[in-house]
């Protein structure tokens, strides 16, 4: 059960990494259709501009889960998938606030952050021991 669980916090991370890579690549390359996805069109160059800075923002925790993650430091990726569950909570907030209804994606991406982490913390804890 031991290895299954060290292996599901794995396969997650890592599913959860190329995700956050792949929807950042195409904000960054494609602002104005990325948008739409994320529920909040681009019109206009400042918008596309901003677009790339936030999907800039994730490729730079994208990749310092990389490292964390070939270096085996569960407890900093531990730390920063945590974090991460703060920016969908974010996100979905600031479109509640707005009068808009957030995507269904931003629910269902919570809960794969969630349960990343708390098998990532799982793993940081027992691999203190």
């Amino acid at each position: 059960m031991k290895r299954t669980l060290d292996m599901a916090a794995i396969v997650l991370t890592v599913f959860f990494l190329l995700a956050l890579a792949a929807a950042s690549l195409l904000g960054v390359t494609g602002p104005e259709k990325a948008s739409i996805g994320y529920g909040m069109l681009v019109t206009d160059a400042a918008g596309a501009m901003f677009y790339r800075v936030f999907a800039s923002r994730n490729l730079v925790i994208v990749a310092a889960g990389v490292i964390f993650l070939i270096l085996k430091l569960w407890k900093p990726l531990a730390i920063l998938v945590t974090l991460t569950s703060a920016l969908a909570v974010f996100d979905m907030g600031v479109r509640t606030a707005y009068g808009r209804t957030p995507p269904t994606f931003h629910a269902i991406t919570l809960v794969l952050i969630v349960v990343t982490a708390v098998l990532l913390w799982r793993r940081a804890i027992l691999a203190r021991n």
